[in-house]
């Protein structure tokens, strides 16, 4: 799925904790925010568990749904942030 999966398993491992749902793990495309899986709580939750894991600064108001509608765009969007690039 991706070029480095200590980063992947990673992000998904902290995604699972915040949604304590194993979904997130084994279906890489569940729609996170339409099934209810992340709200805007879970959202800053996140931010923060991911902020920590891999020093990232990520901004809510920077953060477009769509670059987090999965855990598949989820893990892109912080490898993306972590190779230097834009967010989705």
């Amino acid at each position: 799925m991706t070029a480095d999966g200590t980063v992947a398993a990673r992000a998904l491992a902290i995604l699972r904790d915040v949604t304590r749902d194993d979904d997130v793990v084994t279906d890489l495309d569940v729609p996170l925010f339409d099934s209810g899986l992340l709200d805007s709580l879970a959202v800053v939750t996140l931010i923060l568990e991911l902020e920590a894991a891999f020093g990232l600064v990520v901004s809510p108001a920077d953060l477009d749904r769509e670059s987090w509608a999965t855990p598949r765009a989820l893990v892109a969007d912080v490898e993306r942030r972590l190779a230097g690039g834009a967010p989705a």
